[in-house]
C-alpha cells in the first residue's frame, strides 16, 4: 500500500514539473502504450499507443494532431494525422512491425495560432518471434 501510494505521489510531481519545466507544451499531448500493454512487442503484433491531450488552455475548437515516426538516419516524418476537437481527452493508433528494433513516435499538436506543440518521443519494441 504504502509502495503504490509513494509511487503515484511520484509520478504527479513528476508530471506536473515536467509540465511546468517543458518549452514545447508536453502537457498537451503525452504518448504511453495503451492500458493493459508495455512498450515490447513481437513481430507481427499490433502495439496500441494512445496520446491523452489536455487542451484546456486553448482558445480555439479544432486541433490537428500529428504522429511522427523516427525513420532510420534521424528525421522525423509523418506517420499518422487526426484531428481533435477541445472536448476531446485522447486519441490513439496502432501500429504492426515486421522487423526487429526500437521504433519512436512523436506527436505534433497545433491549430489556428495554437502551437505546434511536441511530445516527448516514445519507443515501442520489437522483438522476434521465440
Amino acid at each position: 500500500m504504502k509502495k503504490s501510494i509513494f509511487a503515484a505521489v511520484l509520478a504527479t510531481v513528476l508530471a506536473v514539473t515536467l509540465a511546468a519545466c517543458s518549452p514545447t507544451g508536453a502537457k498537451q499531448i503525452v504518448l504511453h502504450p495503451a492500458t493493459g500493454e508495455t512498450d515490447t512487442y513481437t513481430l507481427g503484433q499490433r502495439a496500441n499507443v494512445v496520446g491523452d491531450l489536455d487542451l484546456s488552455d486553448a482558445k480555439i475548437t479544432k486541433f490537428d494532431v500529428v504522429i511522427e515516426e523516427l525513420v532510420p538516419g534521424g528525421s522525423w516524418t509523418q506517420f499518422r494525422k487526426f484531428v481533435a476537437h477541445k472536448g476531446s481527452s485522447s486519441i490513439g493508433f496502432a501500429l504492426v512491425k515486421n522487423e526487429v528494433g526500437d521504433f519512436q513516435y512523436r506527436a505534433v499538436i497545433s491549430g489556428k495560432e495554437y502551437g505546434p506543440f511536441t511530445s516527448a518521443p516514445i519507443t515501442v519494441h520489437y522483438k522476434a518471434k521465440n
